[in-house]
């Protein structure tokens, strides 16, 4: 097929969001809003998956013709290459709760009034056999936990023993690392689980401001532990931080996090940015984050760290360096 533009969570993506909603993605595009939705009104009834499909193909359809949906424009994710024609799932995110054990000041959602009104809890596991009977899920794709927080979810250990069951080869733990998860020690000692961290600060004094919980000395204990559980040489489990504009945003805490991180052999961090920040500060001076990236990407090199750029931060680099290389952070 003649390559064009769009994106693998147009062709592939599917999003279980809060308020209900089943997405195409959970980018947030600072100036046009990003997400387009597939079902407005989700409770975890059976999909009718022709008409799932249908959907999926008119939005896919638009990139095919070179009308990007509006959402979509000047989306990081966007890439021109050769994309398949066939209907399946290889990028599943997990995020219909929003209940967590910290309270992360970048993190809107437990004190968003509209989502904590409008998400109506229901099971997921049903769905996820559904979708596993129906070949829906390629099981070489990537299965993503996000949140609130997984671990304190009640079907997240009948979800992760599911996708172990039926050898899925990737599945993504986005976690605050505050409750220490036995299912996810058993996925990393197998070699499918990878997890991703958020600790987001260096000190305990910061990591306090920003969690706005007293969590600094366990998260760093199951941290440890968790990194011990992969398979050697393995890089499966991952910190990111968060940048805060204000709170966190100096070299000195980001040194503490790197060299923390080196410690105990971590081998790869992300890089973030407080993606509210970004979308109320649309026309504010990036050069000073453009330079809190760079220099992050340095000393974590002299650390031998990897640091990878995850959403709005590379968002930043982007408008700063004009460019329109294909975003790969994470896992």
């Amino acid at each position: 097929m003649e390559g064009f533009e769009s994106c693998s969570y147009i062709e592939h993506g599917m999003v279980l969001d809060h308020c209900n909603r089943i997405r195409v993605c959970n980018n947030f595009n600072p100036r046009y809003g990003g997400r387009p939705v597939i079902y407005g009104n989700y409770h975890g009834e059976k999909i009718d998956w022709k008409d799932f499909f249908r959907i999926k193909r008119e939005l896919r359809q638009k990139f095919r013709e070179k009308s990007c949906p509006e959402l979509c424009t000047n989306c990081v994710n966007i890439a021109h290459k050769a994309w398949d024609d066939d209907d399946y799932i290889d990028y599943l995110l997990l995020t219909p709760w929003v209940p967590c054990n910290s309270h992360c000041i970048y993190c809107s959602a437990p004190r968003d009034e509209y989502v904590l009104k409008n998400t109506k809890v229901y099971k997921v596991l049903p769905l996820i056999k559904d979708m596993i009977k129906n070949n829906i899920l390629k099981k070489s794709g990537t299965i993503d936990f996000a949140g609130g927080e997984p671990t304190i979810y009640p079907e997240f250990e009948a979800l992760l023993n599911e996708f172990v069951k039926h050898n899925f080869q990737k599945i993504i733990i986005h976690t605050n690392a505050i409750k220490r998860s036995n299912s996810i020690i058993k996925g990393l000692k197998k070699g499918v689980a990878r997890v991703l961290v958020s600790v987001d600060a260096g000190s305990k004094e910061v990591h306090r401001k920003v969690k706005q919980v007293e969590s600094y000395d366990s998260v760093w204990k199951n941290v440890k532990e968790y990194a011990k559980s992969q398979p050697k040489d393995a890089n499966f489990v991952k910190t990111k931080y968060i940048i805060v504009p204000g709170l966190n945003d100096s070299e000195e805490e980001i040194n503490i996090w790197l060299q923390k991180n080196s410690e105990i052999k971590i081998k790869s961090v992300v890089l973030n940015l407080d993606f509210n920040w970004i979308m109320n500060n649309v026309n504010a001076d990036l050069m000073p984050l453009y330079n809190l990236m760079n220099y992050t990407i340095a000393k974590a090199k002299e650390y031998g760290l990897r640091c990878e750029l995850y959403g709005q931060i590379f968002q930043v680099k982007r408008e700063i360096e004009h460019t329109c290389e294909e975003n790969i952070a994470g896992f």
